[in-house]
């Protein structure tokens, strides 16, 4: 199959093909591949026959990368691009097939890869829950029916309506660390949910959710790799995305679940105080407020920060017109703008794990941050109390009777303890 539509190219351009390949490959050579004579060949080239076979210069296509084949037809040149001449691009794709066809080959021939590492989120909308509430109706009974809208709901809040492999797993096994007939409740749901209604939007992603978690069965001890303070120092260190990098270091030293500071907004920080607001509180979680400390709350002002900002002033407009372009994807534009981060969460867990990669020679899940970070600072002396605080394991019902009968703590004084016992990257 040819690259391109040889059938909208112009003379000129068609017998800078076959010049290309001769110069490539060498007259004899491509006489044979074209199954012409080499005097023909020649004819071509000194201009003596004037109009070139189509099927000819197909086949020259065939011996031309797309790299060489774009230097001929679109000359290629490297220039500063924005969100407006991106969009024009995808634009003119949809419109003219020869450079559609072009195009896609190109962004697989050099992106291939990374395409298929980051397209595996699933944005789960209204109308999404709405046809689950209406299959379960339909299809389960009155009891059963409740039981999954109610999971589903749930489930779907807590991962902020993204469904991504690593976010499920993180979340059914921390479900099951509590109440695996819990976990197992939910990881049911929700394989009803991605093979019913995942499934016929994305058939290739729904597999890889589906198979990214079993329903648990009975409660199994998982252990968490040994992870060293100066590891993970060097983790850091290494990572050169500054999204990925503040990811990483928030992850480190709150202990916080990964979901938790992925849904974070920037007025949940609050700098002057070193704070960061959660204000979270359900069933099974209690995840109220956690700090930061001084070097921390520093990079986030002078360099995260303005960092945050320049990324959405600059790709606001192209998110605007994504969501006008997909207005059943249900894009909250100023939800997008006021997240702490606003980037794919599946490129930042990408980036943090290649320097895992380098640094370990292995990989372990974000998760297992949170437990790195309670063993810790209680190696380090701290109650065991307060870092169930920090790290809201504490069910809000617990939570209440402790702080009201057994222990009284300010946050002044959570402060103090966080600020001796945690972790620090920096």
């Amino acid at each position: 199959m040819p690259k391109i539509d040889v059938n909208k190219l112009d003379d000129e351009k068609k017998l800078k093909i076959i010049k290309k390949a001769i110069e490539k490959h060498g007259l004899s050579y491509v006489s044979r591949q074209l199954e012409i004579n080499r005097s023909t060949l020649n004819r071509y080239i000194n201009g003596k026959i004037q109009t070139i076979p189509n099927e000819v210069v197909e086949k020259c296509t065939e011996l031309l990368t797309i790299e060489e084949l774009s230097d001929i037809i679109y000359g290629l040149r490297t220039v500063e691009i924005d969100p407006t001449i991106a969009f024009s691009v995808i634009i003119k794709a949809i419109r003219d097939e020869s450079f559609r066809n072009f195009f896609i080959n190109l962004i697989w021939q050099y992106l291939g890869d990374y395409l298929k590492s980051v397209s595996n989120s699933y944005i789960v909308s209204k109308e999404d829950l709405d046809l689950f509430e209406k299959f379960v109706k339909n299809n389960k009974a009155k009891r059963t029916a409740n039981m999954h809208l109610q999971n589903i709901r749930r489930i779907t809040a807590d991962l902020g309506y993204e469904l991504t492999s690593e976010r499920i797993k993180e979340y059914i096994l921390d479900l099951q660390s509590k109440n695996v007939n819990k976990a197992r409740h939910y990881a049911t749901t929700l394989k009803l949910f991605i093979k019913e209604i995942v499934k016929s939007r994305n058939p290739i992603l729904s597999r890889e959710l589906y198979d990214s978690f079993k329903i648990p069965k009975t409660k199994t001890l998982y252990r968490p790799p040994i992870l060293t303070l100066d590891s993970l120092k060097q983790i850091f260190q290494n990572i050169n995305d500054l999204g990925a990098k503040t990811l990483f270091l928030l992850l480190v030293e709150t202990g916080l679940r990964v979901g938790e500071v992925m849904n974070l907004r920037v007025d949940q920080i609050d700098l002057d105080h070193r704070i960061i607001k959660l204000m979270k509180e359900n069933e099974t979680k209690r995840a109220y407020i956690s700090f930061l400390h001084e070097k921390t709350a520093k990079l986030l002002r002078e360099t995260y920060l303005p960092y945050h900002d320049e990324f959405v002033r600059k790709y606001e407009n192209s998110v605007r017109k994504l969501a006008a372009a997909n207005p059943n994807q249900g894009i909250d534009i100023e939800n997008w703008k006021a997240k702490l981060f606003p980037f794919r969460e599946d490129i930042l867990r990408t980036k943090i794990e290649n320097e895992m990669r380098k640094i370990l020679g292995s990989t372990f899940r974000l998760y297992d941050l949170r437990s790195f970070f309670a063993s810790y600072m209680l190696k380090r002396g701290a109650n065991p109390m307060i870092v169930d605080f920090l790290q809201g394991r504490a069910s809000p019902k617990d939570f209440r009777i402790l702080q009201n009968h057994y222990f009284v703590i300010s946050e002044i004084e959570l402060q103090q303890n966080y600020d001796k016992y945690a972790p620090k990257l920096l």
